[in-house]
């Protein structure tokens, strides 16, 4: 388990950062001291504090917790009180008690990192999920270093893959596996997230075990660009579970990333006869046909795509920029805007739309799109590497999608 028990207890009681000035500070240095003796509480209130302390450490909980609760009382901007008080209220599994504990330190100070984490924590467990992925995304955003990164990175890859964002959960997740975490609830995040299963690890039929394993195995497989190895264990993962869907369309994202675009293309082909009513192989296939040149092909299974999830810019995309290699402008005009409305942060949609107005005879529609691409191809460039520092082997575990909406 990631986070339960004495190991959650030991993640709670590392060291709090105070940031007075803007600079994260460690207790134990002199520069803290001088901090917190700056920004402290009235004498009796320190007394108070150093109660608590000691009960603390020497584990009475709710000697502490009352102590801090009687402190805070009298002085309600003391930034470590609300931390102690927050995390000694999660590790008693008093989650509402610590999600407004830790709501009022992120109003006191919201450039720490480690309490919004905590907030997101805490409100998962509340089950307030939109709540929690927000607050962790902002955690994650400031900067969150570990070993508080793990259980926050663990539970926002659920969260990310509960709300649908499969792609999202994957690449959070992966990079988790690649950073040594290698538990048993890892592994069932990993293959619910491969699997595109919207449900928690504790809501799953205990009947699709085996299969969630296998797909958890399948992915860490992938994560370690283990492809040699994972090629023929989805081979025998499709022949044990021949009706599970997301398998093929994960063996063909894999094979795509390769470079073994027919062989993709079977799997994708695959996946819409077993899993009709999904976009995603029609999307890729599409993808894949277009960039062999294949216009009808890849226009006729776009549209199908934009069909099934119209809200989709890569489908409008890959409809919109067929077209206009096709050689039809005027058609390929209203999905590439489509496609650009969803995603305006799309240097590939950008530089395709230009292409369509130039041909149409509007130069100055035209050299706007050239100026808007070249803008956010410089940007993507910045994100992909910063992306690439913060999850490791994020390159390989992205799909075969040619854009990102930004």
């Amino acid at each position: 388990m990631i986070c339960h028990g004495k190991r959650r207890r030991a993640l709670l009681s590392c060291t709090f950062m105070v940031s007075v000035s803007g600079l994260m500070l460690m207790p134990s240095s002199a520069t803290e001291a001088a901090a917190l003796q700056a920004a402290a509480p009235t004498l009796s209130t320190q007394l108070l504090e150093e109660q608590a302390g000691a009960a603390r450490e020497r584990g009475d909980t709710q000697a502490s917790l009352k102590l801090y609760q009687r402190a805070l009382a009298r002085a309600p901007g003391w930034q470590e009180g609300w931390w102690y008080c927050g995390s000694l209220q999660y590790d008693a599994a008093s989650y509402t008690g610590a999600v407004s504990s830790f709501e009022k330190l992120v109003e006191l100070n919201a450039s720490l990192p480690d309490a919004w984490a905590m907030l997101g924590l805490s409100e998962f467990e509340v089950k307030e999920y939109e709540r929690s992925l927000e607050d962790l995304q902002k955690a994650e955003h400031l900067g969150l270093a570990e070993p508080l990164r793990n259980i926050a990175d663990y539970h926002r890859g659920l969260l990310l893959n509960l709300s649908g964002d499969s792609d999202g959960a994957l690449l959070v997740l992966s990079s988790l596996y690649l950073r040594g975490v290698h538990s048993e609830d890892l592994q069932v995040a990993l293959g619910i997230t491969l699997l595109r299963v919207p449900l928690l690890p504790s809501q799953l039929d205990p009947a699709r075990d085996a299969l969630v394993h296998d797909a958890g195995n399948l992915a860490s497989l992938i994560a370690e660009k283990r492809f040699e190895e994972a090629s023929p264990a989805f081979q025998q993962a499709l022949v044990s579970y021949p009706q599970a869907k997301f398998l093929h369309y994960a063996y063909g994202a894999m094979l795509a990333v390769e470079g073994k675009d027919k062989e993709a293309i079977a799997q994708f082909q695959a996946e819409t006869v077993l899993n009709p009513e999904s976009a995603l192989p029609y999307i890729e296939w599409a993808f894949l046909n277009m960039k062999s040149k294949e216009y009808a092909e890849a226009i006729r299974l776009a549209r199908k795509g934009c069909e099934l999830s119209s809200e989709s810019f890569l489908a409008h995309y890959i409809l919109g920029n067929s077209l206009l290699l096709s050689g039809d402008p005027a058609a390929a005009r209203p999905e590439l805007e489509k496609s650009k409305a969803l995603a305006p942060g799309s240097p590939d949609v950008r530089y395709s739309l230009s292409r369509t107005y130039a041909r149409l005879g509007q130069p100055t529609l035209a050299r706007e799109e050239q100026a808007e691409f070249l803008s956010l191809q410089r940007k993507n460039a910045v994100d992909r590497l910063e992306l690439q520092k913060r999850y490791a082997g994020a390159a390989a575990i992205t799909g075969v999608r040619p854009t990102t909406a930004q």
